[in-house]
């Protein structure tokens, strides 16, 4: 089940990792830096080294790259990646890059999917109900994962799933009713798919929150998950999003899984993700098209169009938790379409897990089934572990969230805090 991986030579990739590991080559590269498969020497096991970059260059980026190494440290579950150690730098009061050691391996999502092997029906219900233990137990520690898609699940042979990178994940105290509310920071108004916000000019519809009193209200943000695994109110600009965010991405995630099944999809070239969006209004548009929808740029191809043509548009109850006028308006102008049942796109998978995902990619996120939820499903009856769907002991409260204005010099004494738990001796 193992994707193709992409072989660096060597000498290229210049780490100073120490003499414990050796770097075989590179499995991915972001704006963070690279991740390398390595060996450790003195055992011989594969490792995955994630290297971090210009650390303190940008605040907002280095408390990012904190958090990460925080929430990492504080997971502890068979479903979601380790880290092992981080490198200890030659100089803790100059470093500007860390070296992250964490678990190893074979594969990810994405690579098999874009790859011509097929899963059996076993092989989905398994590494379905993986991820949801996995993100039951996130949640459980009032962490939001926030970008949850194929590249973001390891895969093993045996169909273990590791659900890794926490780059956008934040901790978030919880508050009645599962509503999570918390301090709107600068990183937050980075788009992860890079493309331009839209300009601003005189009379066009802007969605903004029209509630008084937000200059004291804490808000969460909406540039926060791949296009394809956005739901819909963080494409609406909600700032009062709440774990179902999970949920609607993980549903997303679940039927790429069903077209992997050979009688739903005969070749990988064959597959595609649930809602191919190009663009995403009013987040990522894209400047090219002509048409306009309630004074917004518009296409065929906007996420939201792409998501009604598949769960039907939403009627009055289920715009219910929308607290922007400016959006209703530009909901209520799509045109009427029904709802379509997910069997029609995977008709050969299991009718139990088709109802599943169904229940996840709710418009509504009040009416989205949680992963609790979802594990009591009768389609999990053979596989299920309660070993695994365990809660995490303690919720995650890091301190530094909570230092205001922050500084660079109170920030590395953070990241030296956490470098010297793996560095006692």
């Amino acid at each position: 089940m193992a994707g193709k991986k992409l072989n660096i030579p060597r000498n290229v990739i210049d780490w100073d990792v120490g003499p414990n590991y050796q770097i075989i080559k590179q499995l991915g590269s972001g704006s963070y830096g690279m991740v390398c498969e390595a060996r450790h020497v003195p055992t011989g096991q594969r490792v995955a080294i994630k290297q971090m970059t210009k650390i303190f260059d940008d605040l907002i980026d280095c408390k990012r790259l904190l958090r990460e190494v925080s929430i990492l440290k504080h997971l502890n579950h068979p479903n979601i990646v380790k880290m092992r150690e981080i490198l200890l730098p030659k100089n803790l009061q100059t470093f500007n890059e860390l070296y992250v050691v964490m678990e190893h391996a074979q594969s990810d999502l994405k690579k098999l999917i874009k790859s011509p092997v097929h899963l059996q029906e076993d092989h989905i219900q398994l590494i379905t109900y993986n991820i949801i233990c996995g993100l039951k137990y996130i949640h459980s520690a009032n962490i939001l994962h926030r970008d949850l898609k194929p590249a973001n699940i390891l895969l093993n042979e045996d169909c273990e799933v590791k659900i890794c990178d926490f780059g956008l994940a934040r901790s978030v105290t919880e508050e009645n009713k599962d509503s999570l509310d918390m301090e709107m920071e600068q990183d937050d108004i980075h788009p992860v798919d890079k493309h331009p916000k839209p300009e601003k000019a005189q009379g066009k519809p802007k969605l903004v929150r029209s509630k008084p009193g937000l200059q004291t209200k804490t808000e969460l943000t909406g540039h926060v998950v791949t296009r394809w695994y956005r739901a819909p109110e963080l494409i609406l600009l909600e700032r009062e999003y709440t774990k179902a965010i999970d949920v609607w991405s993980l549903g997303c995630v679940i039927a790429e899984l069903c077209g992997m099944l050979r009688e739903n999809a005969p070749t990988f070239m064959d597959r595609s993700p649930l809602f191919p969006g190009n663009s995403c209004f009013p987040l990522s548009p894209d400047h090219h098209t002509k048409m306009r929808r309630a004074g917004f740029p518009s296409s065929n191809s906007d996420q939201l169009n792409v998501i009604f043509e598949v769960i039907g548009t939403p009627d009055d109850n289920d715009k219910q938790f929308i607290t922007d006028d400016k959006a209703l308006i530009y909901l209520n102008s799509f045109g009427t379409r029904e709802k379509k049942s997910l069997a029609l796109i995977y008709p050969h998978s299991d009718r139990a897990l088709i109802e599943l995902m169904e229940h996840m990619i709710l418009f509504n996120p009040r009416n989205r089934i949680s992963c609790i939820e979802a594990l009591r499903n009768n389609y999990f009856d053979s596989v299920r572990d309660v070993q695994k769907e365990v809660d995490a002991e303690v919720p995650a409260d890091f301190e530094f969230e909570h230092v205001e204005n922050i500084t660079a010099q109170q920030l590395r004494e953070y990241f030296i805090q956490e470098i010297m738990r793996y560095h006692q001796n």
